[in-house]
């Protein structure tokens, strides 16, 4: 684990600048907002799911995230079926145009990063790509905790 103040105020600082350039290149896209990607992201990984189910996921108000999914029905981008276990309650899926226009944000995005990290050798991208991941996977189980207990990382 990482104890030097100083490396891990860096590593603060540079979470922050990396999330605020993240946001401004994403503001950069007329493709899809981010949160039509990560309405998109979710069903996809899902297969079917419920509009609470996308709520919660996002932390998103209920009723904020219907609107937005019938935004998404009326561009064709997503369809609604039935959910077998309960016929009272219609699932979300992907439509072939969200398939499409979902994997057509990803290729930009995977060419973006193309551009970004263009001086970087394989091996930079690769130990980069891992350690992110890892930072990733990290701070969603201190979340995750903090969640379960809110005095978890505090003094």
């Amino acid at each position: 684990m990482a104890s030097n103040r100083d490396e891990l105020e860096k590593l603060a600082y540079g979470t922050l600048r990396i999330v605020k350039e993240f946001t401004h290149a994403q503001n950069l896209r007329s493709d899809l907002d981010r949160l039509t990607f990560e309405i998109l992201l979710f069903v996809k990984e899902q297969g079917a799911v419920r509009i609470t189910d996308i709520a919660s996921k996002l932390d998103l108000n209920p009723s904020s995230i219907t609107r937005r999914i019938q935004g998404l029905k009326l561009s064709g981008h997503i369809v609604a079926v039935s959910d077998p276990n309960d016929l009272r309650s219609s699932l979300v899926t992907l439509s072939p145009l969200g398939e499409e226009v979902l994997s057509d944000f990803l290729k930009v995005s995977i060419d973006g990063l193309a551009h970004i990290l263009r001086d970087w050798n394989d091996s930079e991208v690769q130990m980069f790509a891992e350690q992110l991941l890892n930072y990733a996977d990290s701070m969603r189980t201190w979340r995750l905790a903090k969640g379960a207990d809110s005095n978890v990382g505090q003094k």
